[in-house]
């Protein structure tokens, strides 16, 4: 009987552990920038696939749509792993499903697009559609476990500051555009990280 409450007790315990420690996990941020240079694994033979050259953005500046692994002279040539063949992103490596998850660009449509018409966010100026700019986008932040882009670290002005993602975010080639209403929501970098718990 003891031997059961005990079984139960640590039952218990490990689902509640598990439940906080995913919560915790759902509330980081990862920023862009510290992916590059990963590892890239597959999850099926453990086999190096390359690294992470760069993340890629949909053309809104709202999810990661994947990672380019190899730089090939031509865009068309380069080759991705989608989003949907990530296993995780980790501190360490980025583990995909398999080797054959790595794609030349050309065989995923909307990475080709974004590729081929280089929209690059990092070094943008942010600027709302009443004309005030609020800075220029140094790095994005992400949730590794969806891609959905959390928000952009803006600098400019005095130190760096933190815009939170929202719908009315337009990107565009060198300028990005969102609603006046986002200039209130545009808070101390520091203190957006905190908030995130442990990014």
């Amino acid at each position: 009987m003891i031997l059961a409450i005990i079984v139960i007790a640590v039952a218990v315990f490990i689902a509640l552990w598990a439940t906080a420690s995913s919560s915790r996990e759902a509330e980081t941020m990862r920023k862009g920038k510290d992916a590059s240079g990963l590892l890239v694994i597959t999850r099926d033979s453990g086999k190096k696939v390359g690294k992470v050259e760069d993340l890629v953005l949909d053309r809104q500046g709202s999810r990661v749509l994947g990672i380019l692994v190899d730089e090939a002279g031509w865009f068309r040539e380069a080759r991705v792993v989608p989003w949907s063949a990530f296993h995780t992103i980790g501190l360490d490596t980025v583990i995909i499903d398999e080797e054959a998850s790595a794609k030349k660009a050309s065989e995923v449509p909307e990475m080709s697009e974004v590729l081929e018409h280089g929209n690059v966010l990092v070094g943008a100026r942010v600027e709302t559609t009443d004309g005030r700019e609020l800075g220029k986008i140094e790095d994005f932040y992400f949730d590794p476990q969806t891609g959905m882009v959390k928000g952009f670290e803006l600098s400019g002005g005095k130190g760096r500051k933190f815009l939170p993602a929202s719908a009315s975010f337009q990107a565009g080639k060198d300028v990005a555009f969102v609603d006046p209403s986002a200039v209130d929501t545009v808070i101390d970098l520091k203190e957006a990280l905190r908030a995130t718990d442990g990014v």
